[in-house]
């Protein structure tokens, strides 16, 4: 148990790092743009403060993220009425279909690291670890 939160962090930087790997393998993207892409991808608009918090990374990098992805043509930008400050964005076409297409490499990536992981064993770590993101937040 002493060691947990240090194999717990260490273990997500291992992960961050060779998502990147398999979406550089797959895509240009980079991470901060593939957390914009696979959130606009699920709730269909978002705002920067959106993103962000769904991710739980700054701000900053989400704006920087979604700008490049605007400059691609893979996001667009909409006038939000209820705040002129905070537009939404959303998957263009050519978004969706980049999403669509990284979908399969991603879930293969999650497989290939659980695959001599019992299924009752992955599902009581997604408990566990939702459980502890929720204490993050407390």
């Amino acid at each position: 148990m002493a060691f947990f939160g240090y194999r717990l962090a260490v273990t997500a930087k291992l992960f961050d790092r060779k998502f990147v790997e398999m979406l550089k393998a797959h895509s240009t993207l980079t991470l901060p743009q593939w957390r914009c892409l696979a959130q606009l991808g699920l709730a269909e608009r978002g705002t920067v403060r959106s993103l962000a918090e769904g991710a739980v990374v700054d701000r900053a990098e989400v704006s920087r993220a979604l700008a490049r992805l605007e400059a691609q043509g893979i996001v667009q930008r909409h006038r939000n009425d209820e705040d002129q400050r905070s537009p939404h964005f959303s998957l263009t076409h050519d978004g969706r279909a980049l999403y669509d297409r990284l979908r399969k490499p991603v879930s293969e990536f999650i497989g290939s690291l659980v695959s001599q992981v019992d299924k009752r064993d992955i599902e009581a770590a997604d408990r566990v670890l939702w459980t502890i993101s929720k204490g993050c937040f407390d």
